[in-house]
Formats: C-alpha cells, sequence, structure tokens
C-alpha cells in the first residue's frame, strides 16, 4: 500500500521478524475469504471503520479506515510474493505450535470467524408447520421446557421467593460487564452498520488516543437513531457529548428540522467532536455547549427550552442532578423522555467506586419517584427509559 513506510524501513521491519523465526507469513493467510471476513467483523466492532493501524514512518502510526476485498486480495498477492524471498518463505515458529501441544492458529481462528461475503438463503423456502417435530406448540413443549424455569423471575410467577431486596447500597456482582461477548458479537453483526460521518467519530476517537469505551458504538448508536425515529422527536438534550457518537446518532435520526443542543465540560475532547461535526451532513442539526453541564442546563431552563428526548450520559456521581433538572427545571417535555446510559453500571463498577454507590442512588431514587414509570434495558450496560405518567 502507497503513502505509508518506505520500502528500507519495511525491509528493516521484515529482516527483524524473520531473524526472530517469527512468521511474516502463514498458510492461513492464503484464505482471503477468511482474511476479508475478519476484516469486516474489525469494522462492525469499530462502528464502521477499519481502523487497522499502520506506521507511515518507523515510530509514528497511520490508519486505514477501508480496503475492498479487490485491493486485499491484490495486496496480499503482492505481499506473498515479498514473504517467498525470506528463509522459509517467510514462515515462522507458530505453524509448529501442535507439535508442543499449542492450538494451531490458523484452526482457532476459523472457529470465530464468519464467511461475511455473502449468506446464502434459499430463494424460495416452503412454509413448513411442523418441520419433522411436530406442530409449533409440541417443540415447545419438547425443546424449550428445560428452559422455563429461567423465565419465571421476568413473567413474575416466583413470587418474591427468588428476587433481590433492593437496600441502599448496591446488590454484590461478580461479573465486571452484563453482556456475553458471543450474544454482543451476534447483535453487533445483526445491527445496522454506522453511517461514514458516525464511524469517522469512532476512527477520530481512536487516532486521538482517547478512551474508545466512552462511546455508545454501533449497537447502541443505531438503537437512540431509531428511537428519536419511532419517538417522532424533534429536539434531543444531550447530557455528555464526549467525541460525538450518540448525539451525531440522534442527529441522523431526527427530521430536517430537528435539533441536537449536546454539552461536554472538556475543550479538548469537545474539539474533537465539533470537527466530526463540521465534517458531518447533520451539521446544521447539531449544537455544541462547551461548559458545566448544571450551568447550561440551568440557564435552558431559564430560557423556556424544552426538549422531547433528554439523553445523560456524562459523570455518573450526578445523574441524580442532571434527573432533577430535567423534570423539576422545566426542560423536559410533557410528552417527552429521558434516557438514562450505564445505568447498570451500579453493579459492573467496582466496589467501593463513589459512582456505583451514586448510579444505585439514582436508579434507586427513579424507581420511587411516582411522577414518573420507567424500564431498564439491558442494551450494553444499561439503558434506563423514563417518561412523565400520562
Amino acid at each position: 500500500l502507497e503513502g505509508w513506510i518506505s520500502k528500507d524501513e519495511m525491509d528493516r521491519v521484515h529482516n527483524l521478524i524473520s531473524m526472530m523465526e517469527l512468521s511474516l507469513w502463514h498458510p492461513i493467510m492464503d484464505d482471503i475469504d477468511l482474511i476479508y471476513s475478519s476484516q469486516v467483523k474489525i469494522v462492525d466492532k469499530r462502528g464502521g471503520s477499519l481502523c487497522a493501524p499502520v506506521p507511515k514512518t518507523l515510530g509514528q502510526c497511520g490508519y486505514i479506515q477501508h480496503l475492498s476485498k479487490e485491493r486485499l486480495t491484490q495486496t496480499m498477492a503482492e505481499y506473498k510474493a515479498i514473504c517467498g524471498t525470506f528463509p522459509r518463505g517467510g514462515i515462522g515458529v507458530e505453524v509448529h505450535c501442535h507439535e508442543v501441544g499449542l492450538k494451531d492458529p490458523s484452526i482457532v481462528a476459523k472457529k470465530h470467524v464468519r464467511v461475511a461475503d455473502h449468506v446464502n438463503i434459499p430463494a424460495s423456502q416452503p412454509f413448513n408447520e411442523t418441520n419433522g417435530e411436530g406442530s409449533y406448540n409440541e417443540w415447545i413443549e419438547k425443546a424449550q421446557s428445560k428452559r422455563a424455569g429461567a423465565h419465571n423471575e421476568r413473567l413474575g410467577l416466583d413470587g418474591d421467593a427468588t428476587r433481590l431486596t433492593l437496600t441502599a447500597e448496591p446488590p454484590a456482582f461478580e461479573a465486571d460487564t452484563i453482556f456475553k461477548e458471543t450474544v454482543e458479537d451476534y447483535a453487533t453483526q445483526l445491527t445496522t452498520a454506522a453511517s461514514p460521518d458516525v464511524a469517522r467519530i469512532a476512527s477520530e476517537t481512536s487516532e486521538e488516543s482517547m478512551f474508545l469505551p466512552c462511546m455508545v458504538g454501533q449497537l447502541e448508536g443505531q438503537f437512540l437513531k431509531m428511537f428519536v425515529q419511532m419517538a417522532k422527536s424533534k429536539t434531543v438534550l444531550d447530557i455528555g457529548t464526549f467525541t460525538g457518537y450518540s448525539a451525531l446518532s440522534f442527529a441522523e435520526g431526527l427530521p430536517a428540522d430537528g435539533s441536537v443542543l449536546t454539552i461536554e465540560n472538556d475543550e479538548k475532547i469537545a474539539a474533537v467532536a465539533k470537527r466530526c461535526f463540521d465534517a458531518s451532513a447533520q451539521a446544521s442539526k447539531i449544537d455544541l455547549r462547551v461548559g458545566s453541564a448544571p450551568a447550561i442546563m440551568e440557564e435552558l431552563g431559564s430560557s423556556g427550552r424544552k426538549f422531547d428526548i433528554v439523553f445523560i450520559d456524562a459523570d455518573k456521581d450526578n445523574y441524580a442532578t442532571y434527573y432533577k433538572l430535567a423534570m423539576d427545571g422545566g426542560l423536559l417535555a410533557d410528552d417527552g423522555c429521558i434516557l438514562a446510559d450505564n445505568s447498570l453500571c451500579a453493579l459492573v463498577y467496582e466496589e467501593g467506586d463513589i459512582r456505583r454507590q451514586r448510579l444505585h442512588e439514582f436508579n434507586m431514587m427513579v424507581a420511587n419517584d411516582d411522577r414518573v414509570e420507567q424500564t431498564v434495558l439491558t442494551v450494553r450496560e444499561g439503558i434506563t427509559v423514563i417518561r412523565k405518567k400520562l
């Protein structure tokens, strides 16, 4: 690929790797479909961009954002020819892993990468009610009864026997996440990919070495976009911009006359968000304010501004403050919704972290607020959807 390191620099790197008897080439790399499918998974995980780090010159890094299958095929053929000039054809000790009781990397990789070029679905598949296993209800009784107990609690069939007793402190929780990797991966791959504008935010955040998990990401970003569309919202207050993933996702779901007012306290982070907003097709819909969120919210309330959606995703120890300003400060429209992100971090943050306690207090406050009704979704790290009772 042109425009990156020079040939002399490339030779230096290749010679070092070869002398250490590590692999420049592996037979698995002949499987272009597998390599491209790996790339597809990376793009899905990273919000629509490849974000593949590549040296520009030795000691400096840039990123490849997109690489077509055609260009990948051509480049891999050229690279294989280069590797062929090295001892062992560029192959290192890794291919002998199985000889010492380790797993062959190529076999492990194939277990985790799906071929993503095409999914072959029969053009016409006749409806079959029995599917060789009796009726649908018979299948449920036979195959699904073993899972029934797991649903009793959510259906309210166990009474209080297995339910948590909520107290002033969050319950103990051993895991540091609420989702399982395969479930998250499966859901993300089946979710509409981020637009190029939103994907740019992911790559810019990475290039600026900012904390990527602070972005809502593809799965939740698409949820936010569709939520405003289904709610037919026109105005959004986004508390906690970070680099702009949520604000831009909201903006893409709003009509042409819709608007997002987003608040970020950190000037450096806000500068990255503004750059991404200005480069997007939604620039005219987004009003970025930099400063103290409570102070800006008070100003907005005093001026009579109201919002169809208030999205809380800022410092976790002040969620209660933001909620009260939205509810009591007049910012939330009568038929509007508050979305509180990361509400289930009251479980996953480490014990002793004050933010864990503050999030739990916020969750309990909302649950005990007679003015509202709410539901806690287990999307990502929890989204609490709150609205005033009708």
